[in-house]
């Protein structure tokens, strides 16, 4: 048994370690990214006085509109290291800044994201191969977790209590056992946040088959179908559509207690708006707890809701959980630090895997 154990380990390695070697390295640096941004995009991000301009967003969304003779299509508030607003127009590609402070709108040649990040982002998601990409992410991720990660537990897992302490040190006695141990210590010691990774990684895609498993697990309700996902189409009515200046202040009505983060504007007949909240703009421990509105664009009537306090337990835990685990802000700085080293942690898998197997093969 335990020799089927190393050959499944061995070969499911083989087939996601490149892969998850590149997502881990990318994924460390991608957990810093709203101090990265802050840091690149310091000139866009910044205000340049410590006073806003404006007394009232549906002010500042008039004042938009009126500079650049456009409807704004999209509204993004202050978030996480962003200080200023972004904002996007009608009939163009281009993502604005707007410094509320001074009322200057700029553009970082039209980018939302600064171009090296947006890189680190694409290659951790897809490796830059847009949707099918994807698919290849999180298999491997998936792969990952339920054989590699598990099969290296089971192969490593010490016969007694008392040989543990053992099973985590790493010796320096000779090179070959320095690059053993450092395998297997370093799977053990990081086998948890490394399932929490891959699996919440792998998640984003396989959202329905996935969370239908956790429900289960849970013995939890399934969430109903009829969510913030789910397209609504509604007749057109005999009155114009709503303006930027009118969203923002139903968004103030619907709910009152969290601070709006983003706006979507449509121009179609049959389309919706769409509005998300959140209780916090900066990264804090603990869960996330954002709503999403389904708007109808000419009357404002509220055709769907994705709000984590109206979803089951398991839907509710997971809307307010999945991206603290993932990008490890659950804990703060310290679970931070943690899953950037984490991410580390794969390529050294990979590495000293291979000269393991390399060594048995007589070829180091």
């Amino acid at each position: 048994m335990r020799r089927w154990f190393r050959q499944f380990h061995l070969y499911t390695a083989m087939l996601c370690a490149l892969i998850v070697s590149l997502v881990g390295v990318t994924g460390s640096i991608y957990v810093f990214e709203p101090e990265l941004s802050g840091w690149l995009q310091r000139e866009y991000y910044q205000p340049k006085q410590a006073t806003a301009k404006f007394t009232s967003d549906q002010q500042l969304v008039v004042f938009i509109e009126q500079q650049t003779q456009s409807r704004i299509e999209s509204l993004q508030w202050p978030v996480r290291s962003r200080e200023t607003y972004a904002f996007k127009l009608f009939d163009d590609d281009h993502w604005y800044f707007f410094d509320q402070s001074t009322g200057v709108i700029s553009s970082d040649e039209g980018a939302y994201n600064h171009p090296a990040l947006e890189l680190v982002y694409r290659l951790h998601s897809n490796l830059m191969l847009g949707e099918p990409g994807r698919y290849v992410t999180a298999t491997a991720s998936l792969l990952f977790a339920l054989s590699s990660l598990l099969t290296g537990l089971y192969l490593w897992w010490p016969k007694s209590v008392r040989r543990f302490r053992q099973a985590l040190t790493i010796s320096r006695s000779n090179p070959k056992r320095l690059n053993f141990d450092l395998h297997a210590s370093a799977g053990a010691w990081f086998s948890i946040p490394l399932l929490i990774m891959a699996l919440t990684g792998a998640y984003f895609l396989y959202t329905a088959p996935m969370q239908k498993v956790i429900d289960i697990l849970t013995w939890s309700d399934t969430a109903p179908e009829d969510s913030w996902i789910s397209q609504h189409t509604q007749p057109p009515m005999d009155q114009p559509f709503l303006s930027a200046e009118q969203v923002v202040g139903l968004m103030q009505q619907f709910n009152p207690g969290l601070k709006p983060r983003n706006l979507w504007m449509t121009q179609e007949p049959q389309g919706v708006l769409s509005v998300g909240y959140q209780q916090s703009v900066s990264i804090e421990a603990g869960a996330q707890y954002r709503v999403f509105l389904q708007l109808h664009p000419q009357s404002g009537e509220l055709l769907s809701s994705y709000d984590p306090a109206t979803l089951p337990r398991a839907s509710a835990f997971m809307a307010q959980w999945l991206i603290p685990l993932h990008f490890g802000e659950f804990g703060g700085w310290f679970s931070r630090i943690l899953w950037c080293i984490g991410g580390l942690i794969p390529l050294l898998l990979s590495i000293t895997g291979a000269r393991i197997w390399l060594a048995r093969k007589r070829l180091w």
